[in-house]
């Protein structure tokens, strides 16, 4: 007969229930983290994961998120050969290897005002397990030597 959980066996449950699953993007060639998959956005009405092709005919498969870090701007805000109509595009690198990584896309006066399209062959994911108690200390990834 199960007459209930000894004080140990609630906390170890407890604890169970608050682990989750979090994919995490990386540089794939530093490993410096980038994003997580929870800010996959759509940006207007469309799939996060898209396919362009720029004016010089090359073909980039790209993923639009909401939030990212480890980025710099590399280039003025641009508006001509947008993806997105009436968002000026400005282009991103790793801010540690300098690899392009995709561009942001801004305007104050749209919604969603500001977003990400990212480079999906230029990103590694890790589908790491935390407890939501824990402090996030994963910062990179290890790619095996690459």
């Amino acid at each position: 007969m199960f007459l209930g959980f000894t004080e140990t066996q609630k906390q170890q449950k407890s604890s169970r229930l608050k682990q989750k699953k979090r994919k995490r993007m990386f540089c794939r060639v530093c490993g410096s983290r980038i994003s997580d998959m929870r800010y996959l956005t759509s940006v207007d009405g469309g799939s996060p994961n898209r396919v362009f092709r720029n004016p010089n005919g090359d073909l980039y498969e790209i993923i639009t998120l909401s939030d990212c870090e480890g980025l710099q701007d590399t280039s003025p805000p641009i508006l001509e050969e947008t993806w997105f109509p009436g968002y000026p595009w400005v282009v991103l690198h790793c801010s540690s290897c300098l690899t392009h990584l995709g561009w942001r896309w801004e305007n104050p006066g749209r919604i969603p005002s500001l977003f990400y399209g990212l480079i999906r062959e230029r990103l590694v994911e890790n589908c790491l397990l935390y407890t939501s108690d824990a402090a996030d200390e994963e910062d990179s990834v290890d790619l095996g030597g690459r």
